[in-house]
């Protein structure tokens, strides 16, 4: 028992296939870093500390945004964000194409409507 609470065992399916133990110091990280989180959002801080690059979370961001639905404005700026920072017109359209499978077709339509209105507004 006193070995299982100092290791967890999880079968990791990378290339070599190996069992990868997780201590519990990794597991004190994680619940550090969701305290942390925690604290910052209720201070509704801007969080700056992630690895992620700004077309990384941009494509976060519009997948979250798509899913949730009915936040047409938001959608429409963070487009405007994601070809800001970089995503292609053909990457967004991948990304809007994507989230059809979770989403289900009438977000994933409206979000090409809001996104192709969008790109109408930019060639005027």
């Amino acid at each position: 028992m006193n070995q299982e609470k100092e290791t967890c065992q999880v079968k990791h399916e990378a290339a070599a296939g190996k069992m990868e133990k997780l201590s519990i110091h990794d597991n004190e990280s994680i619940r550090s870093n969701i305290e942390q989180l925690t604290i910052e959002l209720g201070e509704q801080k801007e969080f700056n500390h992630f690895i992620l690059d700004d077309k990384q979370k941009a494509i976060s961001t519009l997948s979250a945004l798509i899913t949730k639905g009915n936040c047409d404005e938001e959608l429409k700026a963070h487009f405007k964000q994601a070809l800001h920072f970089g995503l292609s017109v053909i990457e967004v359209m991948e990304i809007i194409k994507h989230c059809t499978k979770v989403a289900g077709f009438p977000h994933s339509i409206n979000a090409l409507f809001i996104f192709q209105n969008l790109l109408d507004e930019n060639t005027k």
